[in-house]
């Protein structure tokens, strides 16, 4: 197994919290820059789409809402695709180009879940907001799914544009259409507040890079912070790779019950998995860090907690093999009984960076009514 450190599995109500006794901002993609980029294309706004703001009312959460994970956006559908949106340009080098810009009034960040995305060979796709210091991208044919599934990771503000760049005569179109825009009204940075502060965890957690963290350097690198879709909300979870006992790599995940309860294999296709995100040193970060991150998963096995009586696990198992260059870590597990003492806890609070909390007692078995 990966590791010699035992790892444990608790609940939060907002997040579940995995634990163990930066480049550029990335989904798996290809890197490089958009033709309009590279060609100091004017900003093409022509039929730009502004999407109605959900309502106040839709944020507030109704009674038995403590019992989810921390949510943080209302996923709103539309309708948006390449053949009913947006316009094509050509480029100085006879490659066209086609531009959506979508605007979701106050919003603090952006996801667009698409229920058909496949690329035809030699295009390539990118998101990027309004000023291009956040670029998404290049997604190419390698980002394709069986499922048509995609997701794209939250681009903070209210504003986006899409770019699908097409070779010079290739006329081949790719299938993009939008289902829903995730409108995060929460629990993430704020774009429209200067501030010292950073994130929306208590004051009392402890950023995973301070003193409190050395020894959890390796173990960390398993650690994401899920965005999770669950029908017409998303909500942000905690949880880790992990090893098996074959060694090679598969990527499993493992999570909370409660992360997963009442989703489809439709929503898990969209789960977005942020792996590093954290703070490079102890203090708060002046601005986001980057991540790595992976889109898409389906269920292996579950506790299926229906009376929060007993284990409390969500086994997932990630669309894509993870690329080596991401760094990432398997952490270990053990089937022995024994309670660990000493020990930490690795997770994303309320979908904030990084985080650990320590122990030094042993664990104790209990239940949560």
């Amino acid at each position: 197994m990966a590791g010699t450190k035992t790892f444990w599995l608790f609940i939060s109500l907002t997040a579940s919290l995995c634990f163990a006794a930066p480049g550029s901002e990335a989904q798996i993609s290809q890197g490089g820059l958009p033709k309009s980029f590279s060609f100091s294309m004017a900003p093409d706004d022509r039929g730009a789409i502004a999407v109605q703001p959900p309502s106040p009312e839709s944020f507030r959460e109704g009674p038995g809402k403590q019992a989810e994970p921390y949510r943080f956006a209302v996923n709103i559908p539309v309708d948006m695709g390449i053949t009913n949106s947006g316009n094509w340009t050509t480029a100085p080098d006879g490659s066209t180009v086609w531009r959506l810009t979508i605007r979701a009034a106050g919003a603090l960040a952006i996801t667009l879940y698409f229920d058909d995305f496949k690329l035809p060979e030699g295009g390539s796709f990118f998101v990027y907001n309004p000023s291009r210091t956040r670029l998404l991208g290049a997604f190419t044919s390698d980002n394709n799914d069986p499922s048509h599934s995609f997701a794209t990771e939250l681009l903070t503000g209210d504003q986006l544009t899409l770019e699908y760049d097409r070779p010079a005569g290739d006329d081949h179109l790719p299938d993009l259409h939008i289902s829903e825009l995730s409108y995060a009204y929460r629990g993430v940075p704020d774009p429209y507040k200067i501030t010292d502060d950073f994130g929306n965890s208590g004051k009392c957690e402890v950023n995973i890079n301070c003193e409190e963290g050395n020894g959890w350097q390796i173990q960390k690198k398993g650690i994401a912070r899920i965005a999770v879709k669950l029908g017409a909300a998303s909500f942000w979870c905690s949880g880790s790779l992990v090893n098996n006992v074959r060694n090679d790599h598969k990527p499993y995940f493992l999570t909370a019950y409660h992360c997963g309860q009442g989703t489809n294999s439709v929503d898990r296709n969209k789960w977005i998995f942020y792996f590093h995100y954290e703070t490079t040193g102890c203090p708060n970060p002046a601005n986001e860090p980057f991540s790595k991150s992976m889109i898409g998963s389906h269920l292996v096995a579950t506790s299926g907690l229906g009376d929060y009586l007993g284990s409390d696990f969500y086994l997932l198992l990630l669309n894509k093999e993870i690329p080596a260059n991401y760094d990432l870590y398997f952490n270990g597990w053990s089937r022995q009984e024994s309670p660990s003492a000493p020990g930490a806890g690795i997770h994303h609070p309320e979908g904030d960076i990084k985080k650990i909390s320590a122990y030094t007692v042993s664990l104790q078995p209990d239940t949560w009514s």
